[in-house]
């Protein structure tokens, strides 16, 4: 059975990127869409993780083949870095306790040991949570059960990076599209080849008889993101402006919208940028681990 562990809705909320989260969605995809486009690509069962909200999810949760998941945002309190870790088949009433516990992930990851959540520690190359440095990451080594070895979303060198960790500290490796479109749904996965039913399969999870399959990200996946979610973008600002037409905060987005409209035509500009910049924080990372004692890491092949 295969499971696409990471994807996105419109349930995720307002863009991260603090210039453009007034007016731009994380994802416009659907539960529903994303449901149908993860069973057409072969996926046999889904999981949608929106960031630390269930409730798109719980829309198709009645499907036996849905497993209701999150992307956690947990937040070191003393510094202020956030993590984002994966967590699968939760109930309405561990979701509303992980919420209010997340803020400090001294209390949040005992709570998910406890509950025998199974929990990944996401793209743990990637700078787009901030600072993340070694200690960070050993300090939750003890309590996570996997990391994502394979986002579709990340270089493969940061995915590489991942595979190291896990791998030299005993942990699952998992993976998942990351997806905040349609694109790159059920085109990355975990395979858990023995199992017939969603029980079993979260079994086979558990006990890492599993592996990761599928595509990561490049320069040109991320152009193509940064299109389609951008005429998302147009799309529902147009509409809305429609619908009401005096309001002036529709007014604004697209005023916004049409003077950034050259941004649109250079997208593999920004997809360059943005991947030099998470090459960098890659190898910064891989220096700041081979100085963490506690924190175990083999020699590059």
């Amino acid at each position: 059975m295969k499971l696409d562990m990471h994807m996105h809705t419109v349930y995720s909320g307002q863009s991260t990127i603090r210039t453009l989260g007034w007016m731009m969605r994380e994802s416009y995809n659907t539960p529903l869409g994303a449901y149908r486009r993860a069973k057409a690509r072969g996926m046999d069962l889904v999981a949608i993780t929106d960031h630390d909200r269930i409730d798109g999810a719980l829309t198709i949760a009645d499907r036996p083949d849905v497993i209701v998941g999150s992307e956690v945002t947990g937040v070191f309190p003393h510094d202020g870095v956030r993590v984002h870790l994966g967590v699968l088949d939760i109930t309405e009433a561990q979701h509303r306790e992980i919420q209010r516990l997340r803020h400090d992930v001294a209390e949040l990851m005992p709570y998910l040991k406890q509950e025998r959540i199974f929990v990944s520690l996401n793209h743990v190359a990637s700078r787009i949570n901030g600072h993340v440095t070694a200690a960070h990451i050993a300090a939750l080594i003890p309590w996570v059960d996997g990391l994502e070895v394979r986002n579709g979303s990340r270089l493969a060198c940061q995915n590489r990076t991942a595979a190291r960790i896990a791998s030299a500290n005993g942990k699952i490796g998992v993976a998942g599209s990351d997806s905040h479109t349609y694109r790159g749904i059920g085109r990355t996965w975990v395979e858990a080849p023995h199992a017939s039913t969603r029980a079993e399969f979260l079994a086979e999870l558990h006990a890492g008889r599993v592996f990761v399959g599928g595509g990561e990200g490049s320069v040109f996946t991320l152009a193509s993101d940064i299109l389609r979610v951008t005429g998302r973008l147009y799309e529902e600002h147009g509409r809305a402006l429609l619908e009401r037409p005096g309001r002036l905060r529709e007014h604004l987005a697209l005023a916004a919208l049409t003077l950034g409209s050259p941004i649109v035509v250079i997208p593999l500009v920004i997809s360059a940028v943005h991947f030099l910049l998470e090459a960098r924080f890659n190898r910064v990372l891989l220096r700041d681990i081979a100085q963490q004692p506690e924190l175990r890491m083999p020699e590059p092949a």
